[in-house]
């Protein structure tokens, strides 16, 4: 027969171990809930922590190298004229150059007036004189820069103002002074020689202002042909 007192012993040792068994497998799965969540945190964190770098490589990256910063345009330094051709604009505001022919007597101040009358009874200073002064054609407006410049000066019989370019008639001399220097009002310049002749009235030399290049080049090979030599020098309406 059986012992109710032993059954009932047996069933609570059951329970016992049933709640034992539960309790291992609850403190199991409660572990295994807070490896995981551990591991999320891991993950969590790792990703939080890639976030972080590529964050911190993003501003870390190379700036981009600037441009260069360009030069300033340098300002140009104005021409000072020479204390002579000073001194004559001091005194007359007409005055526009300074003409020097190596080998002969000239070396003047050059005026431009208003017309080509004034300045032949008048000195470069503005004063009444018979011999006049070296001047220049009032349609070149006292610049240098056109492509035909004029200058005009008596033939003195005491040498003065114009008289010494008959030197150029003879050739030895010509070629050996065949640059003629000039001090503008934006620098000093030279001019070279590469015609001479006794003007005629058959050719208008004195003509300041020309169509093109084409009427240009006429203008000059014609002063060539002209010459009572030749200079051996090539003269183009293109410089």
């Amino acid at each position: 027969m059986f012992d109710p007192i032993k059954i009932q012993r047996w069933i609570v040792r059951a329970i016992r171990i049933e709640f034992i068994l539960v309790a291992i497998v609850v403190t199991v799965t409660v572990g295994m809930f807070i490896r995981m969540l551990v591991q999320r945190n891991d993950s969590a964190q790792e990703t939080g922590a890639s976030t972080a770098m590529l964050q911190t490589q993003a501003s870390t990256s190379p700036a981009p190298t600037p441009s260069p910063t360009p030069l300033p345009t340098p300002t140009p330094i104005p021409y000072v004229v020479s204390e002579q051709l000073a001194e004559v604009r001091a005194q007359n505001p007409d005055a526009v150059a300074w003409l020097t022919i190596p080998g002969t007597r000239i070396d003047d101040p050059v005026v431009c007036s208003s017309d080509n009358e004034f300045y032949l009874k008048h000195d470069y200073l503005g004063n009444k004189d018979i011999t006049g002064a070296i001047y220049q054609d009032f349609r070149n407006a006292g610049s240098f820069s056109g492509r035909h410049s004029i200058l005009y000066g008596h033939n003195m019989k005491d040498g003065s103002m114009f008289h010494n370019l008959r030197y150029f008639k003879e050739e030895d001399f010509a070629r050996k002074n065949n640059r003629i220097k000039l001090e503008t009002l934006d620098g000093m310049t030279e001019w070279q020689v590469f015609a001479s002749y006794v003007m005629t009235t058959d050719f208008y030399v004195i003509q300041t202002a020309f169509s093109g290049d084409a009427e240009y080049q006429s203008f000059l090979d014609t002063l060539v042909e002209k010459s009572d030599f030749d200079y051996g020098i090539t003269v183009s309406s293109t410089g």
